[in-house]
């Protein structure tokens, strides 16, 4: 018998051992897979969730602050409607409407300010002072010259402001008996037409200006106009 003649052994021949752990790992491959995926879909589903809850959260907001206003509105719109079609109403109504309708008015037009000058600071500052505030600028002169005539009301209801004080509050010449613009006195004229038609117009202005309107539909309508090549 000779040392040398040793048995062969098939190197090319995976043990069953090794072939065992190979197949245990294979086995648990796609269970890491699985869970894997089922994390992304996860995550998945319920990103447009949180989208769909913020989007929900920010319609109800500006649905809120309507239906406010709507509701603080009704007694002035009551004591109008009222005037207009001839019912009595008392002094006490007219004041309380008054007071109203310059809560609101002033509320909305200062908040607008507001976010006006809150856009205004993120504007490029290249094209200089005016053109980046120019915006808030307008609004802010819109705040006191669309409100006048409303607070005139409300001093001449409370008889703070009488026609005895060296300037007239009174908005219609005396001993004209038509109530209409063409019985308007000086006061009448500036606190019902100049101041308020050009506090509205600034508003306007500083409102298209601060959103970049006209640049907007200027770019939409070359989208939209065909080409000439």
């Amino acid at each position: 018998m000779s040392f040398f003649n040793l048995p062969k052994v098939d190197l090319a021949r995976p043990s069953s051992s090794s072939s065992s752990i190979n197949n245990a790992s294979d086995e648990s491959t796609p269970l890491i897979k699985t869970n894997d995926e089922e994390k992304a879909n996860i995550g998945i589903a319920s990103a447009p969730s949180t989208t769909t809850s913020s989007q929900q959260e920010q319609t109800k907001k500006p649905l809120f602050i309507s239906i406010l206003t709507i509701l603080i509105s009704i007694p002035a719109l009551v004591v109008l409607i009222a005037s207009l079609s001839g019912i009595a109403v008392s002094a006490g109504s007219v004041t309380f409407a008054h007071a109203i309708t310059y809560a609101i008015t002033l509320t909305i037009l200062t908040n607008l300010a507001q976010y006006h000058f809150h856009k205004c600071t993120k504007r490029p500052s290249n094209r200089g002072h005016w053109s980046k505030f120019g915006p808030f600028y307008l609004t802010a002169i819109a705040v006191p010259l669309a409100t006048f005539d409303i607070l005139r009301h409300i001093l001449v209801d409370n008889s703070i402001w009488t026609i005895h004080s060296f300037i007239s509050p009174a908005a219609y010449r005396p001993g004209c008996e038509n109530e209409n613009i063409t019985c308007l006195s000086v006061m009448g004229w500036f606190s019902a037409i100049v101041f308020t038609y050009t506090g509205y117009a600034c508003l306007l202005v500083g409102t298209i200006w601060a959103a970049d309107l006209i640049p907007k539909i200027r770019k939409a309508w070359a989208q939209l106009r065909p080409s000439k090549n």
